[in-house]
């Protein structure tokens, strides 16, 4: 018994380092899972976790995908751990030899690792159910909406039955009437009883049908007239636009024309001014020149 415990720690040591690391790895894959547990556990959590399932599920979900493929890899990683950390530990308990102080720091150490396998365990079998949860949700949500869309088209085709359903009941009492007034005032009843109403019937579908295509024709005739009505009324309004710039032109010209004939005038006054100023200053220098004279004729006549 002593020989193969001894076998089972020494093969236990030789893969310590090995064991450390996944460990390690499992003890921080331990803590994102219970992040990830306390994201969901908050009141914005969830629509959070529907829109990232939705979006995984959309591009990177199936059955052989990769992502469900390394899930499964890591699911099974996870599992032989905690199931070498469990032997380990009931190694050491299953066995009668007094262990020394490094065999009980292995123990410690098997024991803390398979309680952090364990935990990572359970909250990733935990993870994976919550998320097919979600994504089943979510398919059945988007099936509800399509039979939703299905049941109110499915209830307006009903609707739409039930109406065609009561006009024709309608009219099929019209043509019982018709039919029974038809027969009750025919004196011998027989199977042809019922021939003339079809024949009147028939009559005056093809009555109304005629006056129909005769109402049709008149639409479009009128609806020519009207076009042709249109055209007249476009060219009649270029043609009055047409006319109001012709006079708005011509406006302008004899504005200008008589504008051009003020200012003609105004300088034709002005020139005049001008023409009697030089007189009236050649007017008043020949004054002065008698005046002067006449001044030296006084002088000379004292």
């Amino acid at each position: 018994m002593s020989g193969e415990l001894k076998n089972v720690i020494g093969n236990s040591f030789v893969s310590f380092g090995d064991t450390m690391l996944l460990n390690y790895l499992m003890f921080w894959l331990m803590c994102v899972e219970a992040l990830v547990c306390l994201l969901l556990s908050l009141p914005f959590g969830k629509t959070v976790a529907q829109k990232t399932v939705q979006f995984l599920s959309y591009h990177l979900g199936g059955k052989n995908s990769i992502a469900t493929n390394t899930a499964n890899i890591i699911l099974a990683i996870v599992i032989i751990l905690f199931l070498s950390n469990a032997h380990t530990c009931a190694s050491y308990y299953t066995s009668d030899v007094m262990l020394s102080d490094g065999m009980r720091i292995r123990l410690l150490t098997a024991q803390r690792d398979l309680y952090i396998t364990g935990f990572s365990l359970f909250l990733f079998l935990l993870l994976r159910l919550v998320y097919h949860s979600i994504e089943t949700n979510i398919h059945l949500a988007k099936s509800l909406q399509a039979m939703r869309k299905q049941a109110e088209g499915a209830s307006a085709g009903y609707k739409t039955l039930l109406e065609e359903q009561e006009v024709a009941k309608v009219k099929l009492q019209k043509l019982t009437a018709l039919v029974k007034t038809d027969t009750s005032g025919a004196q011998e009843p027989s199977e042809g009883d019922g021939k003339p109403i079809l024949e009147r019937l028939l009559d005056e579908n093809s009555i109304l049908q005629t006056r129909l295509q005769l109402v049709e024709k008149e639409k479009e005739q009128a609806n020519r007239q009207v076009e042709i009505l249109q055209k007249q009324a476009n060219g009649q309004n270029s043609a009055f636009m047409q006319l109001l710039e012709e006079k708005t032109l011509l406006v302008t010209k004899d504005t200008e024309e008589k504008l051009l004939k003020k200012e003609e005038v105004i300088r034709k006054q002005e020139t005049d001014l001008k023409t009697l100023e030089q007189e009236r200053d050649s007017l008043k220098s020949q004054i002065q020149d008698y005046d002067f004279m006449f001044a030296e004729a006084r002088k000379k006549a004292e």
